[in-house]
């Protein structure tokens, strides 16, 4: 493996990591700014959740990169 390629891979997963996060907080923004009522308890799952889901992205980005 050359540099190069690692470089790329690292990449990919960094461009997926900042989707999801951007994602994550312009969907909840939106929903707020709707007028929906959030709990705490939902808040704190929900970005558990994405926060889960942003990891899984990340990861599997970064592997399937391998094979570019």
């Amino acid at each position: 493996m050359d540099k190069e390629g690692n470089g790329d891979r690292m990449e990919n997963a960094l461009i997926a990591l900042v989707f999801m996060i951007i994602f994550t907080f312009v969907v909840y923004a939106g929903s707020w700014l709707q007028g929906t009522t959030f709990t705490r308890k939902f808040s704190k799952w929900y970005f558990i959740v994405m926060l889960s889901a942003t990891v899984v992205v990340t990861i599997v980005t970064f592997v399937l990169s391998i094979g570019e």
